[in-house]
């Protein structure tokens, strides 16, 4: 029998990739690759509440860019040393692009071009110079509402009305059984969260986002809100479809064998809530 051959795909480098996609989708200056082997490259070691990363800058680049006026005020070059204490000594040296946030930037200290990395890097560029990135923060969810041009907009989506519910004491149920509501809520539900309430009409249901009335559960529910675009997809991947017969139906438990393409892993379709998305490619990610 033949087994999937998966192309082995490295963790670290897919992250810095993704990465540079995320801030050129995002309007930023972003790429792949190896810093000039120059002297004066200012290391730096930045803590975030979201995420600590790491990173490189010229610090000579970074000077020019913060005090563009300085180099016609010097009569000498200054001191790389002196720059890093500089860049020590202001409360913001490196203004907040794309994901790069930070509450303090510590570990400063200049680096030898013989220690500057020997593989690709992602770097993004900022107002104050090109930022190289050794350690990458960690990707955030996006909060972003959904434009039109979203493929997740059209998404379908089951709304449940929920009446209300009850607990049986008895479980044989019969014809002709009357079953009572004892918990009316009139939720309106999305992905199992409740996204507000309703109200009969003559015209039909009234849909809110708040009651008033004593169930103040519902209402609390209601008041919260739900975030349309954090509501949670159900992601499939199908990796093959096959029309079978009922006969040799019967025999895959006992050992039935169904033939699968050798370029099965490169076709696999990806639905979300049961609509066809994309498609991919099975990998193996490290171990």
């Amino acid at each position: 029998m033949r087994a999937l051959t998966l192309r082995r795909v490295d963790a670290s480098a897919h992250a810095r990739r993704q990465a540079v996609q995320r801030w050129r989708h995002a309007g930023h200056g972003a790429g792949m690759g190896r810093p000039d082997r120059l002297p004066g490259y200012l290391q730096f070691f930045a803590r975030s509440n979201e995420g600590d990363w790491r990173g490189l800058i010229l610090a000579r680049d970074w000077l020019h860019r913060s005090l563009p006026q300085l180099p016609s005020l010097l009569t000498v070059e200054c001191p790389v040393t002196s720059i890093v204490e500089l860049f020590r000594a202001v409360p913001r040296p490196l203004p907040r692009v794309g994901e790069l946030s930070y509450q303090a930037l510590v570990d400063l200290q200049l680096i030898a071009p013989t220690e500057l990395p020997t593989h690709d890097l992602p770097w993004l560029d900022t107002p104050h110079g090109r930022v190289w990135l050794t350690q990458l923060p960690p990707t955030q969810a996006s909060n972003n509402s959904l434009g039109p041009e979203s493929w997740l907009a059209d998404l379908p989506l089951r709304l449940q009305l929920l009446l209300g519910f009850s607990h049986l004491r008895y479980v044989r149920l019969g014809q002709g059984d009357v079953l009572r509501i004892t918990h009316q809520t009139n939720q309106c539900l999305l992905a199992t969260q409740c996204i507000g309430v309703f109200t009969f009409t003559e015209e039909g249901l009234h849909m809110q986002s708040t009651v008033t009335d004593s169930n103040q559960q519902v209402a609390a529910d209601a008041e919260a809100g739900v975030e349309l675009g954090a509501l949670p997809v159900r992601l499939e991947f199908l990796l093959a479809t096959h029309e079978i017969d009922l006969g040799t139906l019967s025999q895959i438990i006992d050992g039935q064998l169904i033939p699968l393409a050798a370029d099965a892993a490169r076709h696999i379709e990806v639905r979300a809530n049961g609509k066809r998305v994309a498609r991919g490619e099975l990998v193996q990610l490290d171990d």
